[in-house]
């Protein structure tokens, strides 16, 4: 999948879901055949362990359909189109005769109001904000967006939510391969290496400004996706395929990272435990040690807590800042530091 990696969270930190060094899983052949009102879609790979792999499953044409329609419809200049016309007219209901100055950019909507009584102008501003707030809201959610701050992105949580029933059959023909271990990992494995083999495709269309996301029905049909559909098609198929695991997106500029919460945080308590068992045979000389590492490790447990419960997106408007103020307090130290030998 070049630049998207699925990977397993442990707290903050992101830990490879595969061997690191491993090789990619690479496509041998794809074809679709149409039967009725659904497609047939066949893939052979190999897998990231080497081995050849083969599925084959089928998709209705609705769903197929629904998707690429989707895909092609969203753009962020019809929406702001649609939204002006819709604010346009609530200015001729609500206006009573103020004087209102719209203007439309690439970016957003604005607005100058004019009128004899500012309480009645407020109001209307008001009004045209909450309306904007909502129309805005609506475009996005039926095209599986939402609004973070100033960007746009997927909606990673509900276009999931979506696309598991479509995607069941993909689940099933993956619980069908036989030679599969009986585990979360491994199934895990597989339906990654599933997706990594379909082609990587770069989707947006900058003159319209939308195409950035193909849901998963015309992702498997076209045979080709970027690191968003290609991470909300995997989630979606893995709630089925592995159920009871919990997942979490992480995005960044130009990626989209699948976490799947495998139980690893076990094996840190483990090494927890272990170390403080050692401390507490070898300490007996040093009175107060062990309580104080205990201190410590509560203390790590919760603030590593913490920051788990960060969403992604704050984390990489804090980061800057964290940043900045870290390197501030090193240069610092040249001012007001104190030397000692």
């Amino acid at each position: 999948m070049r630049a998207c990696r699925q990977v397993s969270r442990l707290a903050v930190a992101l830990v490879l879901l595969l061997a690191a060094g491993r090789a990619e899983a690479q496509q041998v052949d794809f074809s679709k055949v149409s039967r009725g009102g659904s497609d047939q879609l066949s893939w052979r790979w190999r897998g990231n362990d080497g081995r050849d792999l083969a599925t084959s499953f089928t998709l209705s044409k609705e769903a197929i359909g629904e998707a690429e329609a989707s895909f092609r419809d969203f753009s962020m200049d019809t929406m702001w189109r649609q939204l002006e016309a819709d604010l346009r007219g609530d200015i001729d209901r609500l206006g009573q005769g103020m004087q209102v100055k719209l203007t439309r950019n690439r970016d957003g909507i604005h607005w100058d109001i004019a009128g004899k009584n500012q309480a009645a102008v407020d109001k209307l501003s008001k009004q045209l904000q909450e309306r904007l707030e909502a129309g805005l809201k609506e475009y996005l959610a039926r095209y599986l967006r939402m609004r973070v701050g100033n960007r746009v992105l997927v909606d990673f949580a509900a276009a999931t939510a979506a696309q598991q029933k479509p995607l069941r059959a993909v689940a099933r023909a993956f619980g069908a391969l036989p030679s599969v271990v009986d585990s979360d990992r491994a199934r895990i494995g597989l339906a990654l290496g599933f997706f990594q083999q379909i082609p990587y495709a770069r989707l947006e269309d900058k003159d319209r400004r939308g195409g950035d996301f193909l849901p998963a029905p015309a992702l498997l049909a076209q045979n080709r996706g970027d690191c968003d559909s290609k991470a909300v098609a995997l989630a979606a198929v893995l709630r089925t395929y592995t159920p009871g695991r919990k997942f979490a997106v992480v995005t960044m500029p130009g990626h989209a990272i699948l976490a799947v919460d495998l139980p690893l945080a076990v094996c840190v308590l483990v090494l927890m435990a272990a170390g403080l068992l050692t401390l507490y045979s070898a300490g007996s000389d040093f009175p107060g040690r062990f309580a104080l590492q205990l201190r410590n490790v509560l203390i790590a447990l919760g603030l590593m807590w913490a920051a788990a419960n960060i969403p992604p997106e704050r984390m990489l408007r804090l980061a800057p800042i964290v940043y900045g103020a870290g390197v501030a307090m090193l240069l610092a130290v040249f001012l007001v530091g104190v030397s000692k030998k």
